[in-house]
């Protein structure tokens, strides 16, 4: 299959359960450990109602000060990382071949300025030919 770390979600699965699953393999410890899930493969019949639930509950997980227990996702180690972030975002948000579902920006206001804060990133409708998913990075990218 090629890339890495991807979750493989079938027509029968508990969807609340490879959502949750999901949500942690990819934003959990912001993503940025080596197992971090990278990719999603879903499976055409429930694609339409996981990419719209997923997008849905990421866009809710708060992002802040990694040390708060409430938040659950922190800053990108670095400003370099959060430069390469920045840049696969920028390439699937150029791609014709990806959908951005929720995410795609640096945060920046309140107390988020003072760090290497972007919000949880999916993109979708991900194609064979879309540099997103061959592209290999030495930390995180958004799922």
């Amino acid at each position: 299959m090629g890339g890495k770390n991807a979750q493989i979600v079938m027509d029968d699965a508990d969807l609340s359960l490879a959502l949750e699953g999901a949500l942690w393999g990819g934003f959990g410890t912001t993503g940025q450990r080596c197992t971090a899930t990278s990719r999603i493969i879903v499976h055409k019949k429930v694609y339409a109602k996981f990419a719209a639930e997923f997008a849905k509950l990421a866009g809710k997980l708060k992002v802040g000060n990694g040390l708060d227990e409430s938040v659950d996702v922190g800053p990108t180690i670095s400003e370099s990382q959060l430069h390469t972030v920045e840049e696969y975002v920028k390439i699937g948000k150029n791609e014709d071949h990806a959908t951005l579902l929720c995410g795609g920006h640096r945060l920046t206001k309140g107390d988020l300025k003072y760090g290497f804060f972007h919000e949880p990133t999916i993109f979708g409708d991900v194609s064979p030919r879309c540099a997103l998913p061959r592209k290999k990075s030495s930390g995180r990218w958004c799922p």
